[in-house]
């Protein structure tokens, strides 16, 4: 048998107003964890929808600036790097950046020395890059001691792992060559000597010749 209650007067009133009370308590208790959950959701589904350009931006993030600046009306090109130059070192490197920016200027006269480089941004990039390192820029001529440089950068190498480092042999006494990585700091250098060198080497060939500096 079951006891049927009659809810009516008073008593009625108070127990639907203890229930309203209740499910108003139950409400503000949940409500921050609701919210909390749909955030957690709305930031999961976010990172999974630019999770590749998050990447990308602390990829790009990682990387070593260039800054290069060209505010002069002669053709004067400044390149800044965000690597410091060792201390002991920064006199001579300073007077050889200051070759290198003097020399690098749009020729005014057909007649001038032509450069010994391919002139692209990426080469004179690459320049910067041994300069740093030691070498001297002077008279449109990059110099390792005191032995004549053609310095050639490539990004990366064909299938074939063939490279052509020349269409006609430099009249310069060594080939520098910078392979892979950036051209202001490329993960391989290769010191040629120009007897030694032909118009394509193979990545076999080229072993004998890597360098360290």
């Amino acid at each position: 048998m079951f006891k049927v209650y009659k809810l009516d007067g008073v008593s009625g009133i108070i127990i639907i107003l203890l229930l309203l009370v209740i499910l108003l308590i139950l409400t503000i208790l949940l409500s921050p964890l609701f919210i909390g959950v749909i955030l957690l959701i709305l930031i999961y589904l976010g990172y999974r929808r630019f999770k590749k350009s998050i990447k990308e931006f602390i990829q790009n993030l990682k990387k070593k600036k260039i800054k290069i600046k060209n505010k002069s009306h002669n053709g004067e090109i400044e390149i800044h790097f965000a690597k410091p130059i060792p201390v002991e070192a920064e006199i001579q490197n300073e007077n050889n950046k200051d070759n290198l920016k003097s020399n690098m200027q749009t020729p005014s006269n057909k007649n001038e020395n032509k450069p010994m480089f391919d002139d692209n941004l990426e080469t004179k990039q690459f320049i910067a890059y041994l300069v740093e390192k030691g070498f001297k820029f002077k008279d449109n001529l990059l110099y390792y001691n005191d032995k004549s440089v053609y310095p050639i950068y490539k990004k990366s190498y064909p299938i074939n792992e063939i490279i052509r480092l020349y269409n006609e042999k430099p009249k310069t006494d060594i080939i520098v060559l910078g392979l892979k990585g950036e051209p202001y700091k490329p993960k391989f250098i290769y010191i040629i000597p120009i007897e030694d060198s032909k118009e394509r080497m193979s990545i076999d060939e080229l072993k004998n010749y890597l360098a360290n500096i």
